[in-house]
């Protein structure tokens, strides 16, 4: 953007400009000019011996420093002030608490990439979610959206009443959620439950939440980071470190896309007929507690 006159100094002119503000020697846009000309080859002429051995000596299918791009000017800086909480774990005095600490080592020692091949098994090109199967407190529970993006792990009541739990499994500890426009939501309680995923079994901290969803659960930062897990939703996978080596999750297409339907259909009119319905796999007399029915699965899934 060009300064107005009073701001230009008279006294400098540019010969690239014809104007004057800036000499000719500090006129950023010549020199991205010549940097580009001389990324394609042109102006070596007119270059010195010290240059041109430089040049050659980068070849042609090396980027030389001339033809760097520039970094575009700052006309301001934008600062986000974020307020802390528990939920998040960041508020101001843990925050220094953590500062101050020793720094966590990171989990496993193998490097967890992703490949060209692991992406040709995805059928085209998509804009879908990550969205995965894991056993949750011995029941195979799908619609489990895996978000970065939430500070929380997240249980909706509707799949948490189907898990069967006793009451005082339930902490009555009331978090307020903050939604993206700023709305706030009251949680129900939070549960300690046990999620299984390839051989790793993780006590995991759920808010339990009453609204209306089109997922059962929400894996957010917390269990992705206990995990050390590395989600990718363009390759449809996530990964993470075991004592086996690395291990990948894959995400379900159909259910990711019919998530995402019926999110933007709103609210089905009876939701009685959406809720999550289950198949018992051991009689009803036989309820024991959580922590002594890991031999026995259910599945939680949804009625198509």
């Amino acid at each position: 953007m060009k300064a107005s006159d009073a701001n230009r100094n008279p006294k400098r002119w540019c010969e690239f400009h014809s104007d004057h503000g800036h000499t000719t020697d500090d006129c950023i846009a010549l020199k991205r000019e010549v940097a580009e000309l001389l990324k394609r080859g042109h102006l070596r002429e007119f270059l010195s011996d010290k240059a041109k051995n430089l040049l050659n000596k980068e070849g042609p299918g090396l980027p030389t420093e001339a033809a760097l791009a520039l970094p575009p000017q700052e006309d301001r800086v934008i600062h986000v002030i974020s307020g802390g909480s528990e939920v998040s774990g960041i508020s101001s005095a843990r925050n220094g608490q953590e500062a101050e600490g020793p720094k966590r080592l990171l989990l496993g020692k193998e490097n967890i990439s992703f490949t060209a091949k692991e992406q040709e098994k995805v059928l085209a090109l998509h804009h879908d979610a990550l969205v995965i199967s894991l056993t949750i407190a011995n029941f195979l529970v799908k619609r489990i959206l895996v978000d970065n993006g939430s500070s929380s792990n997240i249980i909706f009541h509707s799949a948490y009443a189907d898990l069967e739990l006793e009451p005082k499994a339930l902490t009555r500890k009331v978090t307020p959620l903050v939604g993206f426009s700023g709305e706030v939501k009251q949680t129900l309680g939070e549960v300690l439950l046990p999620v299984y995923a390839e051989g790793i079994n993780q006590a995991t901290k759920f808010l339990v939440v009453d609204c209306p969803s089109s997922y059962n659960v929400i894996l957010g930062r917390p269990w992705i980071h206990d995990m050390g897990a590395v989600p990718s939703t363009l390759h449809q996978l996530v990964k993470f470190p075991t004592p086996w080596g690395i291990k990948a999750i894959k995400g379900d297409h159909e259910n990711s896309r019919s998530c995402y339907q019926t999110t933007l259909e709103g609210r089905p009119k009876s939701y009685s007929n959406y809720k999550r319905s289950f198949r018992p796999c051991i009689p009803k007399s036989r309820k024991w507690k959580i922590w002594m029915r890991f031999p026995w699965w259910k599945e939680i899934r949804n009625e198509t």
